[in-house]
C-alpha cells in the first residue's frame, strides 16, 4: 500500500469511547471506520476470528467478532 494511503486510512475510536462487545459483518460494514461506502480502508492485511455469539449492535444470533477488527465503529451505530 502506498504511504499516501497509510496517512489517508481512518484512525482507531479511542479506547475509552463506548463500543458493543461484539459485532456481526453486516453491522461492522454498515458502522466500521474501515468501511466507507462499501469500500475497504483498513490496513492491508488484517484478519478477525468469527464465533457464534449475539451482536451488540442489531441483537441478530450469528457470527461475531469485537468491533476493533473493523476499525471501531462509527458515531450513530447506538441510535438502533
Amino acid at each position: 500500500m502506498k504511504e499516501s494511503n497509510l496517512l489517508s486510512m481512518k484512525t482507531h475510536k479511542p479506547l475509552d469511547s463506548k463500543q458493543p462487545d461484539f459485532v456481526c459483518r453486516e453491522c461492522g460494514h454498515k458502522w466500521g471506520l474501515w468501511w466507507d461506502g462499501g469500500k475497504y480502508g483498513g490496513p492491508p492485511t488484517h484478519c478477525s476470528v468469527f464465533a457464534p455469539g449475539k451482536c451488540g449492535v442489531c441483537n441478530k444470533a450469528t457470527g461475531v467478532t469485537k468491533p476493533c477488527n473493523y476499525g471501531y465503529l462509527k458515531e450513530g451505530w447506538q441510535k438502533l
